[in-house]
């Protein structure tokens, strides 16, 4: 009892008919081998192509089949005069190069990946030596030194023991991979143990370096800092000030410009003041003298000339202080 198959929906235009074509080419043959009507007759197979291809497929044929009732009748001269038309011819330096150009992804099995390939193969005209090219691209592609000697070490060498070979070099390396990274996290923890009880072990000594290191440290510390008593760096109990007696206060181990005790701003302002009084008197006295030198006689200059040489002496701050 034959079972029913539903056939495939009539060729369409819409979009490309290359895609189309290659769609309904496909759902076809499907159909012919689920109804069984593969083992059918010859003629019987073309009435059927001719009858569910429809009116755009119709239309085709009429156009590119001659009235000979062997091209008619035949499915096979139907299908292969039919993609001819809708086909597009192939270069074969295109093709090829996108051939050889493919690679596989880390998530394609070596079975779909060689699968792939074959199909890439029948547009590049390789003829009988469509496997034995496959072979060969894949040896290349798979840059494993390892690999590629095994390989070499058979003879004559086919796609499925390719296959094999590599599936099994693989599996190797991974379980390679697993052993290294294992032994990696166990080298780690013990490591990690091993530092801890170095770390116990070197507390006290630590600590004791750490004390004779921080008295170096104080020491260094000390010699960078220029020291209050005589605003210059040593070492510590080699002040150049030690035992030196300070003008001021009249006490030991500090020089003047050091000193502790210095005058209060009051003072220092009371200072100032006077200091700026006898700085103006001089100034206006020595004016005073060469304006009367200028315009008296002879004699009067030559007094003048005395008093000049009696005048006050220029008062110096490095000299002396008021009190």
């Amino acid at each position: 009892m034959d079972i029913y198959v539903r056939p495939p929906e009539p060729l369409s235009d819409n979009g490309d008919m290359v895609l189309n074509w290659q769609k309904w080419r496909k759902d076809f043959m499907i159909f012919m081998k689920a109804s069984n009507s593969i083992n059918k007759e010859r003629d019987y197979q073309a009435y059927l192509l001719r009858t569910y291809i429809g009116k755009i497929g119709q239309d085709v044929i009429e156009k590119i089949v001659s009235n000979h009732l062997k091209e008619r009748d035949d499915m096979n001269i139907l299908l292969a005069k039919l993609d001819k038309y809708f086909l597009p011819p192939k270069n074969e330096v295109i093709e090829r190069y996108n051939f050889f150009k493919s690679r596989k992804n880390s998530d394609v099995s070596i079975e779909n990946y060689i699968v792939y390939l074959k199909n890439k193969a029948t547009t590049c005209n390789f003829g009988n030596m469509t496997d034995s090219i496959i072979r060969d691209k894949l040896i290349i592609e798979f840059d494993d030194k390892q690999m590629r000697q095994k390989l070499f070490n058979v003879k004559n060498l086919n796609l499925s023991e390719f296959i094999s070979i590599f599936n099994e070099h693989k599996s190797a390396m991974q379980k390679k991979k697993q052993d290294t990274n294992q032994n990696r996290k166990q080298i780690d923890g013990n490591n990690i143990k091993n530092d801890n009880v170095s770390a116990k072990n070197v507390t006290h000594s630590d600590k004791e370096t750490n004390n004779s290191n921080g008295k170096g440290k104080r020491v260094r510390r000390q010699n960078k800092k220029n020291y209050s008593k005589c605003n210059q760096r040593h070492p510590m109990q080699t002040c150049p000030a030690s035992g030196f007696k300070c003008e001021e206060p009249y006490k030991y181990n500090h020089y003047t410009n050091c000193c502790p005790v210095q005058p209060t701003d009051t003072e220092k302002m009371e200072d100032r003041k006077e200091w700026s009084w006898m700085e103006s008197r001089s100034r206006i006295s020595n004016e005073n003298l060469q304006r009367s030198q200028a315009s008296s006689p002879p004699s009067t200059r030559q007094q003048t000339s005395n008093v000049k040489r009696n005048k006050i002496p220029a008062v110096s701050n490095d000299n002396c202080r008021l009190s």
